[in-house]
């Protein structure tokens, strides 16, 4: 058996790669700019997409965006790499994300980030995304930090580097933002064979 904090980190890099496939479609939908209030600091470029799931509300919008605001306050004192200016792309949808709070995402490029929340959360979109869109802010800032992206990737290909980029994200979210999902990162007792089956591969 391998320690548990390389459980997390493997089991997240699998994960986090068939959430990503799943998740996040529909980019080709023209944006919503979403104005902060005036005297914000931040230098986050929120965008509000709408489509066949529908759109958001104002008040959705407004919640959403002091989400993302303050949670890159927070991620800034904690991570020192982030780009200066950060794009973050927001899709309303109507899957079934329950497994991961109702939010999902991805670092699309440098300096580039998509969330996706789901309106069929229990309790609707403000519900998912005061359950997990900080979580997924934290995780998804720290694949800026380190230049893990989707386009513009720092790294090279490898289920290794995926596992240590991806659970290093897991593990940050989680530290700083309590929130743990159980079903997506919980592990069964043969989580240590899955290391040597794909070593095998």
């Amino acid at each position: 058996m391998f320690p548990s904090t390389l459980k997390k980190i493997f089991l997240a890099a699998v994960f986090m790669t068939v959430i990503t496939q799943l998740a996040c479609s529909g980019d080709s939908q023209k944006p919503q700019s979403y104005e902060l209030p005036p005297g914000t600091t931040s230098t986050l470029q929120i965008l509000f997409y709408d489509g066949d799931a529908g759109s958001f509300s104002m008040t959705e919008k407004e919640s959403i965006a002091n989400i993302l605001v303050d949670s890159e306050t927070r991620v800034r004192e904690l991570l020192h790499n982030l780009p200066e200016v950060i794009e973050v792309s927001v899709f309303l949808i109507d899957r079934n994300v329950d497994i991961v709070g109702g939010v999902t995402g991805r670092a699309d490029a440098p300096g580039v980030v998509v969330v996706e929340l789901s309106k069929v959360f229990p309790g609707g979109v403000l519900a998912a995304a005061n359950t997990a869109l900080s979580s997924t802010i934290f995780h998804e800032f720290h694949h800026l930090n380190r230049g893990w992206t989707m386009q513009g990737n720092k790294f090279e290909p490898g289920i290794p580097i995926a596992a240590v980029n991806e659970g290093l994200a897991s593990v940050f979210a989680e530290q700083y933002t309590g929130v743990y999902h159980e079903q997506a990162y919980s592990y069964p007792e043969n989580a240590s064979e899955w290391l040597q089956e794909i070593k095998a591969l």
